[in-house]
């Protein structure tokens, strides 16, 4: 599958928010955020959680709740905080959004919630 960007806004529990471009990856589980747009966010990490990363190694991350915009829909959802990279948006993310995955169109499209 390609890889595509989209742009969101991340807004954190003080209000302060910013856009950002978010590499679709499906293949995560949740937002991977870098630190420094965290802290810029003022992201308070709740936990910290066992992760594989893409290299397959396991490490742990912090995890903080931060609210996600896309097309107009917003949702919480729970993030990592990694120490530097491009932010990711994974799937977990974009279900709550109603959203998946067009890997020929490269595109996010809407799908029927389940219950």
């Amino acid at each position: 599958m390609g890889q595509f960007r989209v742009t969101a806004r991340l807004t954190g529990p003080t209000g302060r928010g910013e856009d950002a471009e978010f590499l679709i990856d499906a293949g995560s589980t949740l937002l991977g955020l870098p630190r420094a747009l965290a802290d810029r966010l003022e992201l308070v990490a709740q936990d910290n959680r066992r992760v594989m990363l893409a290299d397959g190694t396991m490490t742990r991350l912090p995890v903080a709740d931060v609210r996600l915009t896309l097309d107009g829909h917003s949702v919480m959802t729970p993030c990592y905080i990694v120490p530097q990279g491009a932010p990711l948006l994974g799937a977990v993310a974009l279900q709550s959004l109603f959203l998946a995955v067009d890997p020929v169109h490269e595109r996010l499209v809407p799908i029927q919630a389940l219950l």
